[in-house]
C-alpha cells in the first residue's frame, strides 16, 4: 500500500479537482464546443466509438459524464477510475495532483 493510499483526502478535495474542460480535452477524442448548458460531446474512450456518444459537463466543477451507448455515467472521479482501474481514493488523489 503506497503512502498516498493511506493518506486521508482533505476536506476540500472536491474544490481541488482540475478544470473539467482541460481534463476532458486531454482524455476525450473529438470533443466539440459545449452547448448552452455546458455539455460537450466526444468519442467515448470506453468502447470503439465512431459517433460522438459521450457527453461531458465541462462547465461543472465535478465534471459529469454520460455515455449514451451504455458505458455508464458519473463524475470526473468515476471517469478516472474507469480509465485507470484505480479505486476511489487513488483516483481522487491523482486528480487533485494532476497537472495538464
Amino acid at each position: 500500500m503506497s503512502g498516498r493510499q493511506r493518506r486521508r483526502l482533505p476536506e476540500t478535495w472536491r474544490g481541488r479537482l482540475p478544470d473539467a474542460a482541460t481534463f476532458y480535452r486531454q482524455h476525450v477524442d473529438g470533443l466539440c464546443r459545449p452547448n448552452g448548458e455546458g455539455w460537450a460531446k466526444g468519442k467515448c474512450p470506453f468502447h470503439d466509438d465512431s459517433n460522438a456518444s459521450l457527453s461531458v459537463h465541462i462547465a461543472s466543477a465535478r465534471g459529469g459524464w454520460k455515455c449514451f451507448a451504455g458505458c455508464g455515467q458519473g463524475d470526473m472521479v468515476s471517469f478516472r477510475m474507469r480509465r485507470t482501474g484505480e479505486d476511489f481514493r487513488d483516483a481522487a488523489w491523482a486528480l487533485i495532483e494532476w497537472k495538464p
